[in-house]
């Protein structure tokens, strides 16, 4: 199914007396990029992370953000507790009376704290939470894939149209300037039949623009079967706006003709919305 490249999911958990808060955000990029920004600084955490997101994206910019800190209860846990004792019994052996201020006792705490959210349950419980944002985020992806293909589709069948009233209009053009030039060399008397058809047949071909007509039609029916399959799609859709391009380009220079120049323009315009539209497909 067609993903839309940009996409924000964020989920929330709490593991043995530790609140996390995983938030992804992907942006439009033609290469993979993930950068993973994390309070402890696990580098060993983010690179099973980072193997985790090649495996579902090839393209964007992964932004992870990992926030953990300590539940309320924590203060009172028994590994506070633990390390306050065993201070208050060493200071005791020493013929110490045991004192500790406020900052001491927020450094026990932020060492604790630390020591716990970096164990390896902690760990796997971080990787099962960022697991579930990297799902919830394609869920989301997908939704707006699906409302982006849609807008393509009727970009696309619109371009048709267009071409369709060029190609109507080359038979028209064609006609006034057969009649035309007809009526303009009937009014010399020296030059023949087979002569005035050879001038106007040579003047016709330079404003002949039939190959470029079926070279377009070619164009979006390729495009047309892209758009179909289940294969990522945004840079071959890009690839074909630029051919596509090329043909209006020229399309625009040999026409003659008022009409045809107009529906030129109009499918330059759309195709300038397609190619923002397939920069942010996958």
């Amino acid at each position: 199914m067609t993903r839309s490249m940009t996409g924000y999911s964020f989920i929330s958990g709490t593991h043995d007396l530790f609140n996390f808060l995983i938030q992804i955000r992907s942006e439009n990029s033609k290469s993979l990029e993930i950068s993973i920004i994390d309070d402890l600084n696990n580098l060993k955490l983010q690179e099973k992370i980072k193997k985790i997101i090649r495996k579902d994206f090839t393209r964007g910019k992964i932004r992870i953000v990992i926030s953990s800190k300590p539940d309320q209860k924590f203060v009172k846990s028994k590994n506070i507790e633990k390390v306050l004792s065993e201070f208050t019994n060493l200071t005791k052996k020493r013929g110490l009376i045991p004192t500790i201020s406020l900052l001491e006792l927020r450094e026990i705490i932020n060492t604790e704290s630390t020591k716990m959210q970096s164990n390896l349950k902690n760990e796997q419980y971080q990787i099962f939470l960022t697991k579930k944002a990297i799902n919830q985020l394609i869920k989301n992806q997908k939704e707006e894939g699906y409302k982006l293909l849609k807008e393509l589709n009727k970009k696309i069948n619109n371009i048709s149209k267009l071409i369709q009233k060029i190609d109507y209009e080359v038979g028209k053009f064609s006609k006034r300037i057969t009649r035309r030039y007809e009526k303009e060399f009937s009014k010399i008397k020296t030059v023949e039949d087979f002569d005035i058809k050879r001038e106007i047949s040579i003047l016709l071909e330079k404003v002949d623009i039939e190959e470029e007509i079926i070279r377009l039609e070619s164009h979006i029916s390729k495009l047309k079967s892209i758009i179909k399959t289940s294969e990522p799609k945004g840079l071959m859709i890009d690839f074909y706006m630029q051919e596509i391009n090329r043909e209006a380009n020229t399309l625009a220079s040999k026409s003659k003709d008022f009409s045809i120049s107009k529906y030129s323009i109009e499918i330059k315009r759309d195709l300038n919305q397609i190619r923002e539209i397939a920069a942010n497909i996958i």
